[in-house]
């Protein structure tokens, strides 16, 4: 997402009303994240369980250099914080490069303001569309409840792109989904040769 596609506010006017600018914003994020999971699937015979953990770390560390704390980067990553809490522990260097990327972003005056920051606004609606509530969306991010409903409804463009993200959403979930929509995060079921079978898949 470009600087000015998410909290620009001049090409949503310029594209019609907030809310068909919003839609066709979440529509390519939904997109991107639909080719995303095709290409990973493309690769999946090739790919192991290291490579795909890495990929995953590296979204964590892009997120921690937003400002986000783990919440935030753990969504980023598409984990749960226990999951990324556990190779925080058991990877020094993985640890150091979250720690080193949140210096960075408090060094460089990088606030993980949802409202400023296009990246830090793309986590809560990638959330949104993982089935996130809109309030623990917030929370991700670090936002408290209230604020986050002053910012939906004191932001047009903020509230379409919300609204969006929760109607595509219901749009695609199936009433098995819908139940299981606060569930975050994934389970690493699949082992390297080198890994034991006894390995915990969360650990």
């Amino acid at each position: 997402m470009g600087d000015r596609s998410a909290g620009g506010a001049g090409s949503g006017a310029a594209a019609g009303t907030p809310e068909a600018w919003a839609e066709a914003v979440v529509a390519g994020l939904a997109g991107a994240k639909a080719a995303e999971r095709a290409l990973g699937d493309a690769l999946r015979p090739a790919m192991s369980l290291k490579e795909e953990k890495a990929q995953r770390r590296a979204e964590a560390v892009r997120a921690a250099a937003m400002g986000l704390g783990a919440a935030g980067c753990a969504s980023a990553a598409g984990v749960s914080e226990r999951l990324l809490a556990s190779w925080r522990a058991e990877d020094p260097v993985f640890d150091a490069a979250l720690s080193t990327a949140r210096s960075l972003a408090h060094v460089h005056d990088v606030v993980p303001d949802v409202a400023t920051n296009p990246a830090v606004l793309k986590v809560a609606l990638d959330a949104i569309l993982r089935g996130v509530p809109f309030i623990e969306a917030g929370a991700l991010v670090g936002v408290k409840r209230d604020t986050f409903y002053r910012l939906r409804r004191g932001n047009p463009q903020l509230g379409a792109l919300f609204g969006a993200a929760q109607n595509l959403r219901r749009r695609g979930a199936s009433p098995g989904r819908k139940r299981k929509a606060g569930l975050k995060g994934y389970r690493l079921v699949r082992l390297d040769a080198s890994e034991s079978p006894g390995t915990d898949p969360d650990a």
